[in-house]
């Protein structure tokens, strides 16, 4: 019988102080009375997302490596990471190398629900942040839930029924019960219904979070943009209807999101420092707290093959600007050309960089990874408003951001009458580089795929966009 595989006694982190800036992720606990307590209950909860940065969630594999080496931006030499380089997701070596993302991710699912569960029969009248707590914990459990539904299971639009059928399992509650698999159509339902419910209960950050943030703030109700809040409650929502095919409602969350005027594109001048090792306080929607993610990723580039630029990677970055002069901005500033025993090495910096001394960082904006950031929500906006009809009004968003990255923008271009929608998606690629995403807008379309390690295009199918889950999730034979 398929089943979740969970650890045989599951504990929540329990960080003793008010601000998870300055936590010991490593000391755990099991006390009966944590939930009794506001402080019990938000250090349950910074337990959960010092978890989620973790090396095999979201603090390496399932944000940036594995993702990237899917959507070819990068390739590798390691070992069963070709596999996954590849697409030879059939193979048991992919089975094994993806397994780790599956347990961590319903590990933490699982203290998510007991969080959830503990806050029952609770209400504002026993916690003043009530509200928050819950909004946070329902968020987050639909946002992991997601990512696993777009890695492991096929996608919404595919023809093989039987694999919609079973998806993954959507787990809300803490037992140690199995929890048997839901189709495609019923964890989508699932997850939009916790990241609507997350919404309502979020309202409150809409006087939480100033328009303008410095950074440096504490306490529970400080720095909003590194806990699971109201606007990634809508940016994921307008993510899973786009990922889903449902532009419409994708459009409203986005619009949502825009409307809020909370976030703004960053300075051209800080393009090349504005995500590096940090969460930008313009851009970011929602970031995580990590000081590690730079060696981790960084070394894997520099020191080893376990992650590196595939020839003609810069083709990207291909202007279609009729000047000659014009160079996007973001290759310069996001990649460096590094000497390496002699021989010259392409290296990519946007989010990493070679120096990861915590001590020495001054900057205003907080250590960290960005899970969404603004100009994905103008990307939407640019392909639901192309798919109406509108196309000028879509050209309108899509040179929002492209004007941010210092380039011409579209309506201005000589002989450039309407964008397209392989427009919206180039720019999609370029802005997005190194953040995972890429290959989820190729399964979106089922797009064919090419590969550098076989230097051939595989056709758009199921079985090179759907990951394989662990053998111990499948049925004996």
């Amino acid at each position: 019988m398929k089943k979740i595989l969970l650890l045989s006694c599951v504990s929540l982190f329990f960080l003793g102080c008010g601000n998870f800036l300055d936590i010991n992720p490593e000391s755990e606990v099991v006390n009966d009375d944590m939930f009794s307590t506001a402080e019990g209950v938000e250090d349950a909860l910074y337990g959960v997302y010092m978890s989620m940065v973790k090396e095999d969630m979201y603090g390496g594999d399932m944000s940036v490596l594995i993702p990237e080496l899917l959507g070819q931006n990068f390739i590798t030499d390691d070992g069963y990471l070709t596999y996954v380089s590849s697409l030879n997701l059939a193979a048991q070596p992919a089975r094994y190398v993806v397994k780790d993302m599956w347990i961590a991710s319903y590990l933490v699912i699982s203290y998510l629900n007991n969080i959830i569960d503990n806050l029952e029969n609770k209400s504002v009248k026993n916690f003043k942040y009530y509200n928050l707590y819950r909004g946070e914990a329902l968020g987050l459990r639909a946002a992991i839930h997601f990512d696993l539904l777009r890695l492991f299971a096929v996608h919404i639009k595919s023809t093989d029924e039987n694999a919609k059928t079973e998806a993954i399992p959507y787990v809300t509650k803490y037992t140690f019960k199995v929890t048997p698999f839901s189709s495609v159509e019923e964890v989508y339902a699932k997850i939009i219904a916790d990241l609507e419910e997350a919404e309502k209960c979020l309202s409150e950050d809409e006087t939480l979070m100033p328009d303008v943030r410095k950074g440096k703030e504490t306490g529970f109700t400080g720095a909003r943009e590194l806990h699971f809040n109201l606007y990634a409650a809508q940016a994921m929502l307008a993510r899973v209807y786009w990922m889903k095919g449902d532009l419409v409602n994708a459009k409203r969350y986005a619009d949502k999101v825009i409307r809020s005027g909370k976030f703004r594109f960053e300075n051209k001048e800080n393009l090349a420092t504005f995500m590096k090792r940090r969460v930008s306080l313009s851009e970011t929607i929602w970031g995580l707290y990590t000081t590690k993610i730079s060696s981790y990723l960084y070394d894997a580039q520099s020191l080893l093959f376990t992650m590196y630029l595939p020839n003609g990677w810069a083709d990207v970055y291909t202007t279609t600007s009729t000047s000659e002069s014009e160079k996007d901005e973001r290759l310069k500033a996001w990649f460096l050309t590094k000497a390496n025993s002699g021989l010259s090495k392409d290296i990519f910096t946007k989010i990493m960089d070679e120096k990861n001394d915590v001590s020495a960082y001054t900057g205003g904006a907080y250590l960290g990874y960005s899970m969404i950031r603004i100009p994905e929500m103008y990307y939407i906006m640019a392909e639901a408003l192309l798919e109406e009809g509108d196309k000028e009004e879509a050209c309108v968003y899509l040179d929002a951001v492209v004007a941010a990255r210092g380039m011409t923008k579209f309506r201005d271009r000589e002989g450039k009458l309407e964008i397209s929608f392989d427009d919206i998606m180039d720019e999609r690629r370029k802005e997005l580089f190194g953040e995972g995403q890429w290959w989820f807008c190729l399964k979106r379309l089922n797009r064919d795929v090419y590969v550098h390690a076989l230097g051939a295009t595989l056709k758009g199918s199921d079985k090179i966009y759907t990951l394989p889950l662990p053998s111990e999730e499948l049925d004996p034979r």
